[in-house]
Formats: C-alpha cells, sequence, structure tokens
C-alpha cells in the first residue's frame, strides 16, 4: 500500500482554507487505497514530521503551509511558527519523493535541493494566492470565491493519485485554471471578477515542476 502523508496546519484563515481543501484529499486518498498520514495540530511538529517520512517512508509528501525559498512551515508552537523542513538542514528527507508544496515561493531554492535523486517537486517561485468571500470564512467548502483557486490546486493531487505523471498533474491544473479565467471574462462586470483572473494567472505562472516530470506513482 502507497502511502501519501499530508501537512495541515490550521491557525490563520489561509491555513485553515488549505486545512478543509486537504481534508477533501484525504477522503479521496483512502478511497484509492492509499495510507493517509495526517499531520495536524498537536502532532504537526518537525519532530513528528521527520520520524513518520524516515518510518513511513511516504510516496507523496503533500504540504499545506506558509513558505519561504527556503523553508515549509508547520503550526504554530507557542507563539511561533515552526519550521518542518529547510534548504541544508533537512531537505534531504524530501530527495527521491514526489512532493506537491501548496506553500509560497517553495520552489525557489528548497525545491531544487528537495528534488535531488531522481525526485520531483511541484510548487511556487513566487506567493500561491487566493481570494476570499470572508462571508464563508468559516464553512471554507462552501466559499465559491475560494474554489476559484482551491480546486485547481487540488486537482494536482488528485490528478497524482490517479497514477498520473508530475507534469500532467499540473498540466490538469492549469486547464481548470484557464477554464475558470474563460468563466470569469464573461462575468468580468461583476465586482472582483478582474481581480481574480489576474491571481489565477498569476498561480498558473508560478507553478513549477522541478526534478522528474515524468515521476508518477504507481498504483
Amino acid at each position: 500500500m502507497k502511502t501519501i502523508l499530508f501537512t495541515r496546519p490550521c491557525y490563520d484563515l489561509p491555513t485553515t482554507y488549505l486545512f478543509y481543501y486537504a481534508g477533501l484529499l484525504i477522503k479521496e486518498s483512502e478511497e484509492k487505497m492509499f495510507s493517509v498520514l495526517d499531520l495536524k495540530k498537536p502532532r504537526l511538529t518537525k519532530e513528528n514530521f521527520e520520524k513518520m517520512i524516515e518510518k513511513n517512508n511516504p510516496a507523496i509528501v503533500f504540504f499545506n503551509a506558509h513558505g519561504t525559498k527556503t523553508a515549509i512551515y508547520g503550526d504554530k508552537i507557542g507563539d511561533e511558527e515552526e519550521i518542518l523542513v529547510e534548504e541544508n538542514v533537512n531537505h534531504e528527507l524530501l530527495n527521491s519523493r514526489l512532493v506537491y508544496a501548496r506553500a509560497c515561493w517553495s520552489a525557489t531554492s528548497l525545491g531544487n535541493k528537495a528534488c535531488l535523486n531522481n525526485g520531483c517537486f511541484i510548487g511556487y517561485n513566487l506567493p500561491f494566492s487566493f481570494w476570499i468571500d470572508e462571508r464563508w470564512s468559516a464553512k471554507p467548502l462552501n466559499d465559491n470565491t475560494a474554489k476559484l483557486f482551491l480546486e485547481p490546486s487540488n486537482l494536482i493531487v488528485s490528478s497524482l493519485l490517479k497514477g498520473n505523471t508530475a507534469e500532467e498533474a499540473v498540466t490538469r491544473s492549469n486547464e481548470m485554471s484557464k477554464k475558470n479565467i474563460l468563466r470569469l471574462l464573461k462575468e468580468k462586470e461583476e465586482p472582483g471578477a478582474i481581480a481574480s483572473m489576474s491571481l489565477l494567472w498569476s498561480n498558473m505562472q508560478c507553478l513549477q515542476i522541478l526534478g522528474d516530470k515524468a515521476m508518477r506513482i504507481e498504483n
């Protein structure tokens, strides 16, 4: 049985939305008979992350987090965000794996180190951004504004679970984003439509595949 590791912090609006959208993929992973490791509070710590990687050898690692050019964060420990993986500290934990980091800047520098030894790192070399409708902030999955951005990004993991290559998964995600842009184009007089189109396009442009683009998970 293949294993997929999720990291799901939940301490501000962006991570709360990612937490719930990643939850949809947990259900899908289980339906496809993947063994799921769901790292969330209070177990989402650097120590537990490292132990799970070493013990379970996950085929896919899916980060939902804030990030920088050299690090991806986990949850808050006290008042401080804890770094889960950092370039030149423990990035080798991701080597040889298929990784998708839904985290800002992660494909700038860290991603290049993480995809060594025939691995693949999917991430963003600029901020991954999305708009929300604050009226639905308590129920993120009902927020149709956020869906425009988060459903295409979820599709990357859905495609990988079906055995598609990293390149195919990203292509499918971009195709969905383009469809959303075309739909918004028809509604361009609606408040926020132009801004949403611009942000969708930006997310597509900064989405990167580093390493082995043909990497896939064989079911």
